[in-house]
């Protein structure tokens, strides 16, 4: 269990939202889960959650009968009543009798298996859980807002409604209301019993009580036998509390609510007023009679006193002057606490605090969060303090290492609108923090202490989420840069990275694209940003990208550093390791973080040598499930950052477990190279990443995990936050699994969807089951489970109509019945959360069917009636054409009246044609205005007015064409169009008709209905009418802004001449859109249209598959694209070699140089596998789905020859001619290419060599590794064709010490059969080769330089092949017939989970292995300095006697003990004499003095370095004790420091084996030797003085087991000259030794030489005759040798024991 959390925020306005059992253990609804707390622990800890409910949870109570403490019930708004287990966390029983979503229940104190629940339409429930059986009551038609079970009599129920009435309900007598209490205004926010029955309060016994009050009397006298008699409390939203007698059902007393309490901030929008909100809440104190506790404005808390004659109150917390633990707003529970005499109060300010009743003080408070856990942030000066991001628009900053049980949260709100996506400190500045929001704002406090100040917010916005934000040096660097401000960095959701002026967030912010774009010269788009992450030290900065690769910049000039092409998804994450002694989390890179005191500088860099390979580690997490680290130090190197020409392809280490995308990164910042990863998946994983292993995995979140943070202050602890709205603290060391569930990302994403309320009900499977199976209706489950009725739930008729009715009336009432579910003043921000949005009523059709069964049927019936039978529907006349509408409705009307109408206008008719007085009176309903009609029979002055009158109808009924024909008939049509004009009704009638007035008039028409029809968005058609009045570009700028780019480009393909810019920006907006929407071949196609191939290639490459790399491939090849095509060979034939698809290459058909070299070393490749497979080096398991091409059948047929008399090992030969021969010669064969042709020759080198791994790493994969090889293979053997020896030694010497330092020895053995298949044969037809291709004058230089990397590679073919001698004469020797195998596959993860094979070999061997360079061309101390301190190790260790050094181990390798004839038999099968032969090659090989003498001068390097590196330390700690004790306590420093002196003379031996310094480079300027402060700034560099003759090796060797004398003289200063002499010899001594022995890498001669002793020695006591005399000799000849070149006195007794005397 986690010891520590931020849990969940409980749900708002609920009346019994949450709850306490006996065992201590607190529940409380979130959303729609309970989450359950131990409130016992200190602090308190997570007991889980319960799970279940698809909707808002409403209510919960745990059952109080002891041997049921572990049950409790929960009521929520998807109409369900569950019981549940809490220890099991299962669900025992629930029932669906509700219809409408429940608001409240309770389980009653008195009978366990009695639950009683209300709804929103006023139904009341009570449960049975023993039979199982329920009964429904409505008493009231209202929502019920809370209830509770009488503790004193078990069938009494008091409910309270939202119209202010309380009821008093005898639920064994059929939901009889016993008591009407009346009095409160409002709606009822809570009941509550008290503890104790037949008690009346001392105020309301009657002072002068007379013998007619015989009510008072009866009470009074048989108060302790009527336990009817007992009293109720009631809390109101009209800001009283009522007592009352629920004898009589009357008001004992009305409590007022108390005036705000205390000088502290006001609620948001409460101004203490009438309308200011509040939640009375109550609880009654547990054996006190007459003290419960309230609720009261804006997070008071009360405790009331009944006791006196009038009521006293008091507010808990007044002493609490900063108010940390008191709620700032309304408070909606009351629960008990874990004794009887504390409580648990939840409030909308999101705390959970535990009062005291006796202290009226906060015994401890916990925050609690309303939203998704988005980010953490550590502060870079305060490590304990965390910063969360929260999805309730909200701040918390967590003070981890507060004491005790209080948890120390301050909350930021002001000015945060929207979710916090993203929280960053800044390095230097206290208490400043950065946060970004979902709405796209990036804002700054400051100073947070100050949490009523508003932050400052940048002006500029990002138009989606914010997801990163890093603190960094401004770009470019200011002229003022030493003084400068940090600049921060943010990444949106639309894919910018915008840089943000810190001393002026005003100003507008830079879009790095458009920098890093001018900075590289790039004229092609860059891709879409997601994560931005400065380095630590500010050198570089690193950007995520939408198509899953990497853009390292450098700082300040942003100059491309390189690209890393691994992830093919979309990056989320991105984290550099960090200096130790720094957050993990925060970056917080520039000039102000090098201005840091001189003192934090000294501790960090106590630790640096340690973590110098580390220093520029880089994390990266996608939407794939792997986490990469790459190791970015040669391109980051100490000096000036390396520009590489090729993308990376490969990481340094890929750690593969989770089964979702990954969402966030943390390093352990205690140096040990942990990280831990958080997934969608649901769990947290900690990585060792330099064994590439999982360690530890975390599964206490129940949802998506999004961010992590490692503990700076405890390497134990780890914080993650998560969609179930909690922040987690868990140690390591308590976790029990190691590996993600697999299998679990369909679950949790069905968990996750059902925890957001997502899941709802099917609909249709209700109905079908109801018409299939009606026995098993609502209404027959009601009847059966209650003994009333329910027609107060559903009143059913048989008359259809009515039904109909009565249906009608339910779907127009729900907008009122979801009203109901919340409180009607709920309507500010937080109540919009909780209240139920309105239904259209499309969307009410639906609802019906989820208000119940019984409801569902009646809606079925009210539908069958309404459906009207097929025979009723009246079929149109297909044949009858349909009438146009007439062009005169009105005269139509007035002709079409009645009879009197029609005699009326003959008779007016008449008057106005022949004049006269109309005889015949009108009718009543006749007006004057009715005879316009008659124009029609008139002249033509009367026609006009009719026209006018028809035209203005028209124009009212939006007939505009008809009107238009009126004004054509007219004469006028002009004017018509130009008033169809203005208001915008053109048509197209109207448009034909403006060619009357002329082209202009026509022109000016279309143009104005081509507007018209753009603001109707009918794009096509005002396109057309733009096209006629010959505004060709405007038609393209209308289609193309409204995304029809397809119809755009074809009128500009067509319409505007070739390169015009607006058909170049059709095309590129299309490209835009579609790459949008993901269809990147199709936007490469608009991208090549405009002869921009570069973007068509870069999108035609985003997926980053074989396939897309190959149709951007030849793309670049044919648009001659050189440097994209170089880049790109590289990315596609790196996939098809990690793919195994050999064949995929063989279908292109471009004969490019290109393609012919990818294809050599495909070539090359598929040899090496397809041979080691056959082979049994690798196993086939590594190649699942491989396609191999024809040449793999050639390979497997070959047959083998021995042509290696040294080793002895099979070579394959293909028609006699050595396997790596034979590839090459059949790949020029088919590509008809001259071998002969060294200028071809030298392009395939150049491609080759520029496109291989740029490094190597003991943890690299084996498919890496396969690539890396076959790299160096084929450029050795192009070298060898061009003549160039000295450079395929090189790179083949190269590839054995990679083999050697990843313990891959088979494959160090395959690769020897391969490129040296006559062994020590082809070594000399190297060297003969070297000096006959090159002239006479290059002889001597030749031969020194080549001759020394063949030595170099003859000694690691010889150790490889005296591994294997060793190995064959120990473990097939006692295990003939047993097959051994080096693979142990893990398919699931791919990684390198080969092992490398565990011998006995001395660990001499062992560790003069690791310390080779993975650099031919430098010398790397390092790693020598690394052999130096692994055979000073070896030495040290406990050597076996001489009667132990026989056998095998339990590993595989020498064991303590075997049996003599073994060994014999053994040694008379390898053939003494050829035995000895081939030891002794391999001692003239191996012993080199040379390299022997270079080893010495390297160790007594090291060894004076740690010897100035003490003196400096004492030095410094001396000058700190002078300056703070007196003269008398700076006499015994000196004896402390005498004393001191002693003790590291003493540890004399354990000191030199640990004096291997890490540092890149050794030397000593004469300026540095005079300087204390720069004493330790060595490098291995020529000394500019005259190097000194070479004097005896022994002497120089014997001076520096002295050195550590030196530093306990007491005489710092004449200390440090002398050793700073010695240092300058040593530097003269090894400048001395030829270029040739530093430069490449060798086996360590003393280890070696302890090998060839140990196994001659062997070989000796099994031989006989001549060849034990040779071998013993042999011996003792190593022996004396090693005895000579030992580094350490106690190397020299090892060897002295084996001298022959």
């Amino acid at each position: 269990m986690p010891s520590s959390l931020l849990p969940p925020s409980p749900n708002w306005y609920c009346s019994r939202a949450s709850d306490t059992n006996q065992d201590g253990i607190l529940g409380f609804a979130t959303k729609n889960t309970v989450f359950l707390l131990n409130i016992k622990t200190n602090p308190a800890s997570a007991e889980g959650s319960l799970q279940g409910h698809c909707e808002r949870v409403t209510g919960i109570s745990f059952c109080r009968t002891a041997d049921q403490t572990q049950l409790c019930a929960t009521s929520s708004d998807d109409c369900m009543v569950k019981v549940w287990d809490v220890k099991t966390k299962t669900l025992t029983k629930e029932h669906k009798v509700h219809q409408f979503k429940v608001t409240t229940l309770h389980w009653s104190p008195i009978l366990k298996d009695l639950i009683v629940s209300g709804d929103e339409k006023g139904a009341l429930v009570c449960w049975d859980l023993a039979s199982n059986d329920s009964k429904l009551f409505i008493p009231e038609s209202n929502q019920i807002f809370s209830l509770a079970c009488s503790p004193h009599n078990a069938a009494h129920v008091a409910v309270g409604y939202k119209n202010a009435l309380v009821l008093l309900i005898d639920i064994n007598n059929k939901g009889n209301i016993l008591q009407r209490m009346r009095g409160h205004e409002d709606e009822i926010h809570s009941i509550c019993w008290a503890p104790s029955s037949g008690e009346i309060l001392p105020s309301h016994k009657p002072s002068n009580a007379s013998n007619d009050d015989n009510s008072w009397r009866e009470t009074a006298e048989d108060n302790s036998q009527k336990e009817d008699d007992c009293l109720l409390l009631t809390g109101s939203k009209d800001r009283t509390i009522r007592v009352w007698d629920t004898a009589n059902g009357k008001t004992i007393q009305t409590l007022r609510l108390p005036p705000k309490g205390f000088q502290r901030t006001r609620d948001r929008g409460d101004d203490g007023g009438r309308g200011s909100r509040v939640w009375v809440a109550l609880w009654w104190i547990p054996n006190e009679k007459t003290s419960f506790i309230s609720s009261s404005h804006s997070g008071d808390v009360v405790r009331w006193d009944l006791s006196g004659s009038k009521p006293k109150w008091e507010c808990l917390g007044s002493h609490d002057a900063g108010g940390i633990n008191m709620h700032m707003r309304i408070v909606f529970n009351i629960s008990q606490g874990p004794t009887p005499d504390t409580f648990i109060t939840t409030s909308m300010d999101r705390k959970l605090i535990c009062w005291n009743c006796s202290t009226l003080q906060a015994d401890w408070c916990l925050s609690s969060l309303g939203g998704f856990v988005y980010c953490i942030a550590p502060s870079p000066l305060d490590q304990s303090r965390l910063a969360i991001g929260v999805g309730d628009n909200m701040i918390r900053v967590w003070n981890t290492a507060s004491p005790g049980q209080h948890c120390d949260v301050t909350v930021l709100w002001q000015g945060i609108k929207a979710k916090v996506t993203a929280v960053c400190w800044h390095p230097t500045r206290e208490n400043c923090l950065a946060y970004a929001t979902d709405d796209g704002r990036v804002g700054v406090y400051n100073n947070i202490t100050q949490s009523n100040k508003p932050p400052i917010l940048s002006s500029t916005f990002h138009r989606k989420t914010v997801y990163a934000l890093s603190w960094g040096p401004p770009c470019p660097a200011k002229s003022d840069s030493e003084c400068a401000l940090l600049h921060l960095y943010s990444c949106g959701g639309e894919g910018a990275v915008l840089q943000h002026d810190s001393s002026n967030l005003q100003g507008d912010a830079v879009n790095m694209n458009k920098l890093i774009r001018d900075a590289n010269n790039i004229e092609h788009m860059l891709p879409q940003r997601t994560d931005v992450s400065w380095c630590p030290d500010g050198r570089a900065v690193a950007m995520g990208n939408e198509d899953g690769s990497i853009d390292v910049f450098a700082a300040s000039n942003l100059l491309l550093l390189c690209t890393i092409h691994v992830h093919h998804k979309l990056i989320n994450c991105l984290k550099w390791y960090p200096p130790t002694g720094l957050p993990t989390d925060q970056s917080h890179p520039g000039s102000e973080v090098t201005c840091q005191s001189d003192s934090s500088t000294a501790n960090v860099g106590v630790n640096s040598s340690q973590s110098e390979q580390q220093r520029y580690w880089l994390a990266s997490g996608s939407n794939d499930p792997h986490v990469h680290v790459y190791d970015l130090n040669k391109v980051l190197g100490p000096r000036d950052p390396v520009q590489l020409d090729t993308p990376m392809t490969s990481s340094m280490c890929c750690l593969s477990g989770h089964t979702v995308r990954v969402t966030a990164l943390s390093w352990s910042p205690h140096g040990d190279s942990r990280l831990v990863s958080a997934s969608y998946d649901g769990t947290a994983q900690v990585w060792d990443v330099m064994k590439g292993e999982p360690l530890y995995n975390y599964r206490g979140h129940r949802g998506r995990i999004f961010t992590c943070h490692w503990s700076a202050t405890d390497e134990d602890v780890i914080y993650t936050g998560s969609e179930d709205f909690t922040l987690r603290k868990w140690k390591i060391s308590e976790c029990e699994n190691k590996y993600p569930p697999k299998k679990k990302k369909e679950a949790l994403f069905k968990t996750a969807r059902f925890q957001s309320g997502d899941a709802k009900p099917k609909k249709g499977k209700k109905q079908k089951q109801k018409k299939n199976n009606p026995a098993k209706s609502p209404e027959a489950t009601t009847n059966a489970a209650s003994n009333t009725p329910v027609e107060p739930m559903v009143a059913s008729s048989t008359n259809t109509t009515d039904q109909s009715e009565g249906i009608t009336q339910r779907i127009e009432g729900i907008d009122t019945v979801m009203s109901q579910s919340q409180p009607a003043s709920h309507d500010d921000k937080e109540q919009a959360s909780v209240s139920e949005s309105r239904k259209s009523k499309e969307e009410e059709v639906r609802v019906v069917s989820k208000m119940g069964e019984a409801e569902s049927s009646y809606m079925e019936e009210a539908v069958e009636v309404a459906k009207e039978p097929s025979y009723m529907k009246i079929r149109k006349d297909r044949g009858k054409k349909k009438k146009q509408k007439s062009l005169f409705p009105v005269s139509c009307g007035l002709d079409n009246r009645t009879r009197a109408h029609k005699q009326a206008d003959c008779i007016q008719l008449a008057a106005m044609k022949y004049g006269g007085v109309v005889a015949t009176p009108k009718s009543d309903d006749t007006e004057d205005k009715e005879t316009t009609h008659l124009g029609f029979f008139s002249d033509r002055k009367a026609m006009y007015d009719v026209f006018r009158d028809e035209a203005e109808n028209h124009n009212e009924s939006g007939y505009f064409d008809q009107k238009c024909t009126l004004g054509l008939w007219k004469g006028n049509i002009l004017v018509e169009i130009e008033e169809a004009k203005q208001s915008g009704t053109l048509s197209d009638m109207t448009v034909g008709m403006a060619a009357i007035g002329g082209p202009d008039v026509w022109l000016e028409i279309c143009e104005a209905y081509a507007q018209q029809l753009e603001k109707r968005e009918d794009f096509i058609k005002a396109a057309n009418y733009y096209v006629a009045c010959h505004q060709i570009q405007k038609a393209i700028q209308v289609l193309m802004n409204n995304r029809y780019h397809r119809e755009a480009a074809a009128m500009a393909t067509v319409r505007l001449p070739y390169k015009d810019p607006l058909l170049i920006e059709v095309y590129d907006s299309w490209a835009v859109q579609l790459e949008k929407e993901g269809s990147f071949e199709q936007a490469a196609k608009c991208f090549l249209a405009i002869d921009q191939p570069a973007d068509a290639i870069r999108l035609l490459c985003k997926k980053g598959d074989p396939s897309s790399l190959r149709a951007g491939l030849e793309v670049a090849i044919l648009s001659q694209q050189e440097t994209m095509a170089t880049r790109l060979m590289a990315r596609y034939v790196n996939e098809c070699m990690l793919a195994f698809d050999w064949s995929q290459v063989q279908q292109v058909t471009s004969s490019h140089e290109l393609l012919q070299a990818g294809q050599l070393l495909l070539q090359v490749h598929e040899t090496m596998a397809a041979s080691w497979v056959a082979d049994d080096v690798i196993s086939a398991a590594w190649y699942e789905e491989p396609q191999w091409s024809p040449w793999q059948q050639v390979v497997n047929s070959a047959g083998k020859q021995v042509l290696d008399s040294i080793s002895s090992w099979p070579t394959r030969v293909v028609n006699d001619i050595p396997l790596l021969e034979a590839a090459v010669s059949t790949w020029a064969k088919d590509h008809h290419v001259d071998l002969a042709n060294k200028d071809m020759l030298a392009r395939l080198y150049h491609w080759i060599n520029k496109t291989k791994p740029q490094g190597t790493s003991h943890s690299m994969a084996m498919k890496q590794l396969l690539i890396y090889l076959s790299s160096e293979v084929i450029l050795g053997h192009l070298s060898v064709h061009m003549n160039d020896i000295h450079q395929a030694a090189l790179h083949w010497l190269q590839a054995m010490v990679t083999c050697h330092n990843m313990g891959e020895y088979d494959i160090a053995k395959a690769l020897i059969t391969l490129i040296l298949p006559k062994g020590k044969t082809s070594i000399e037809d190297l060297r003969q080769k070297a000096l006959f291709d090159q002239t006479s004058e290059d002889v001597t230089e030749i031969h020194e330089k080549t001759g020394a990397v063949l030595s170099c590679l003859e000694a690691y073919y010889s150790l490889t092949v005296l591994y294997y001698l060793w190995w064959d004469f120990g473990s097939r020797s006692m295990n003939p017939d047993k097959k051994y195998s080096n693979t142990d596959i893990s398919q699931e993860d791919g990684t390198n989970s080969i092992p490398r094979i565990t011998v006995s070999l001395p660990d001499t061997v062992i560790s003069s292995h690791e310390h080779m360079s993975d650099d031919n061309k430098e010398p790397s101390v390092a790693h020598e300095s690394n052999s130096v301190n692994g055979s000073t190790n070896a030495t040290q260790a406990d050597q076996p006697d001489n009667d132990q050094l026989t056998g095998l181990s339990r590993t595989g390798g020498i064991a303590e003990t075997v049996e003599k004839e073994h060994l014999t038999s053994c040694v008379n099968r390898t053939n003494s004499a050829s035995l000895f032969a081939k030891l002794e090659y391999m001692s003239q090989v191996l012993l080199s003095d040379s390299h022997a003498k270079f080893a010495q001068l390297k160790h007594k390097l090291a060894t004076i370095q740690q010897a100035v590196a003490r003196l400096v330390a004492r030095h410094k700690e001396h000058e700190n004790i002078q300056r703070l004790d007196t003269v008398s306590n700076q006499r015994s420093v000196v004896d402390e420091g005498c004393t001191d002196g002693e003790e590291m003379r003493t540890n004399e031996d354990a000191d030199a084996s640990e004096n291997a310094d890490k540092s890149t480079d050794i030397s000593c300027s004469k300026e540095q030797s005079n300087t204390v402060s720069n004493i330790d700034e060595i490098t291995l560099t020529s000394s500019d003085d005259k190097p000194s003759s070479s004097g005896d090796t022994s002497k120089d060797s014997t001076e520096s087991y002295k050195l550590h004398s030196l530093t306990d003289e007491g005489q710092s200063s004449d200390n440090l000259l002398e050793l700073t002499a010695t240092l300058n010899g040593i530097l003269k001594d090894i400048a001395h030794i030829p270029v040739e022995i530093k430069e490449h890498p060798f086996p360590e001669p003393v280890s070696s030489a302890m090998t060839l002793v140990y196994f001659t020695k062997q070989a000796a006591r099994v031989s006989k005759g001549e060849s034990h005399g040779q071998l013993s000799d042999l011996r003792s000849k190593i022996a004396t040798w090693g005895h000579q070149h030992s580094l350490t006195e106690q190397m020299k007794r090892k060897f002295a024991k084996y001298l022959v005397k």
